[in-house]
This record gives structure tokens, sequence and C-alpha cells, in this order.
């Protein structure tokens, strides 16, 4: 199990922040790689609901299907999925009294999962890792720049 995590602290407060972050038409404006995220079953906001992200990575398209398996308002939302290879994503806030602390977490097995040998894992988790950093100083800037 690999976990990895990156915060920034957000010059905006909680509620605008939760509101751009987990507005998933914003998506590709801040998370890398992202083109489209769409709802594809339930209500976003509701557990059990489930999420289509299409990222574009290396000129190929790759879609993943999520589902929301925790979703508290300006607190966190937690999305579970099972491909490319079972991962989960976690955007946590915390309120610092007008300014919002920003923590995106990502949790995988990837070397549980068939094929995946462990160089690729490995490099692959040096990759998420760059993109998470990357994906948080984006929201930051975004938010901070609107």
């Amino acid at each position: 199990m690999k976990t990895v995590e990156y915060s920034v602290i957000i010059n905006k407060p909680i509620t605008e922040v939760f509101a751009y972050i987990e507005n998933l038409e914003n998506r590709p404006k801040w998370e890398q790689g992202v083109v489209e995220v769409k709802v594809v079953s339930g209500n976003y906001t509701e557990p059990g609901s489930v999420i289509q992200i299409t990222n574009q990575m290396l000129g190929k398209k790759m879609e993943t299907v999520a589902e929301v398996v925790d979703y508290e308002k300006n607190k966190h939302v937690i999305c579970r999925a099972e491909k490319p290879f079972q991962h989960e994503i976690a955007n946590v806030y915390e309120d610092l009294g007008g300014k919002t602390k920003f923590t995106r977490r990502a949790t995988a097995n990837v070397e549980t999962q068939g094929g995946v040998t462990k160089l690729t894992s490995t490099l692959l988790v040096k990759r998420v890792e760059k993109a998470f950093q990357k994906t948080v100083e984006n929201a930051k800037k975004q938010l901070e720049n609107s």
C-alpha cells in the first residue's frame, strides 16, 4: 500500500475552495491531465454515485470510473476506483479562519495488481507524486487568481 499526499494553503474561505474544487466542470482547469469529468449515475454529493474521469496522458485518452464513497460538504470527498489499478483519492479541506488547507491524498496497492512489476510501480508512484504536487498547486493558482 502506498500513499501520496500534498497540501497547500489557499487564501480563500473553505466554502469557496470546496465549491470550486468539487464542481466537476472545473476539474480540467486544475487537475493535471484531466480532460473531462461527468456523473454517470446518482448525485455526485451522495455516496454510491459514480463519476467518469477522462485523462489524457502521452497522447492517449484513459477513462477511469470511480464511486463516491464519502462526501461531507466543506470537509472531504473520497472516491474509489478499480481500474487501471485499485486506488482511492481523497480531497480534504481544513478551515484556517478565512484560508483553507487543501490536501489531496491517493492510496493504492499497485504492487499487487496483475502485471505490475516493482520497477513499473516505482515509476508510477513517482509520476503520481509529481502530478499531485502540480495538481494542488494548480488548484491554489486557479482559486487565488479568480
